[in-house]
């Protein structure tokens, strides 16, 4: 009900305000400035092709032709071609697991539904900036959620320790890594609190404290390429790191995101699966996402569940072992 109503709001400010008035809203809203009055002119323009491109999707969603609607966000005023850019620093570096050993889950072990966020397993919403960090984000979502779930620790941890000390095994801190590579550094060298290392979404040298580690891992695993296997994996150990197909998704602003186009090849972002259910008998995945809570439903996507459409969350997913 909250979305439904917060979607009607949406679209009432959308109808009742100027193009100039919303472009002012949203600069003040992301702090966006420009380098020249011709590159503002540049950006206003483009923010413009995105209110239209919004408003004709909607009108889909409204009709009950879509099962998700599209918002404003911080990536309005930039074009599909700037933001796949953005993604494809953690293209050439998507996940490799092949070579990781594959998780023996019990089958139907796993409950109906769950979401680990109302299970206390979830830690609050970040923002990777314009950083390529997606990788080190969705890790540390997933090593919260293991230590959140075996020790109650709701402590948020270092993903600035990840983008400045995670250097091998293909990662390449803001220009994209691996999810296990990230969890092999951790297991040889534990990991600090945010608030020891904190996140400034640059590049960096290494400031690490071993001393000063809050977690550390024995292993890793992969879980096996299906949707049921991933269910498993969700349902009975936790928050689960995932790799998707994520080009389509700059504006998505909320509902279960079921797009035709967005299959299980060109897998170029990370994130957290945190749950699975069902919303009028469509199921879905919970998705925590690292682009902050002005995108999405407040920084999460529902993505579509046992779908070919489901930018192939299925494809490579893994989780840590906490020692």
């Amino acid at each position: 009900m909250k979305l439904i109503i917060a979607f009607a709001a949406f679209v009432v400010a959308i109808n009742a305000a100027s193009d100039q008035e919303l472009w002012a809203d949203f600069k003040k809203a992301h702090g966006k400035t420009y380098k020249s009055l011709r590159e503002e002119k540049l950006r206003f323009n483009i923010f413009q092709d995105t209110l239209r491109e919004i408003a004709a999707h909607n009108a889909k969603y409204e009709s009950g032709e879509s099962t998700y609607y599209l918002a404003i966000n911080q990536f309005s005023d930039i074009t599909d071609e700037e933001f796949r850019a953005m993604l494809m620093k953690n293209v050439e570096s998507r996940p490799s697991l092949e070579d990781m050993e594959i998780a023996n889950l019990t089958v139907g072990a796993a409950p109906e539904s769950i979401d680990w966020r109302t299970e206390g397993a979830v830690l609050p919403i970040r923002n990777q900036e314009d950083c390529g960090s997606c990788w080190a984000f969705s890790a540390v979502a997933a090593v919260e959620g293991q230590a959140a779930i075996k020790s109650g620790s709701k402590t948020p941890l270092s993903v600035q320790q990840l983008v400045d000390c995670s250097t091998e095994g293909g990662n390449s801190g803001c220009n994209g890594g691996l999810m296990n590579g990230a969890f092999d550094y951790i297991k040889a060298n534990g990991l600090e609190s945010d608030a020891k290392y904190p996140y400034t979404g640059t590049d960096d040298s290494c400031k690490a404290d071993k001393s000063s580690s809050l977690v550390k891992l024995t292993g890793y695993k992969k879980v096996a390429s299906s949707e049921a296997s991933l269910k498993e994996a969700v349902g009975t150990v936790g928050p689960i790191s995932v790799a998707v197909y994520a080009d389509l998704w700059r504006s998505y602003g909320g509902g279960i995101f079921n797009n035709i186009l967005c299959l299980g090849f060109g897998l170029d972002h990370g994130v957290t699966a945190v749950g699975y259910g069902t919303d009028n008998g469509k199921k879905y995945w919970p998705v925590k996402n690292s682009w902050g809570e002005s995108w999405g439903e407040e920084g999460y996507i529902r993505m579509a569940r046992d779908t070919l459409h489901n930018c192939g969350i299925n494809q490579q997913a893994s989780y840590p072992i906490l020692a």
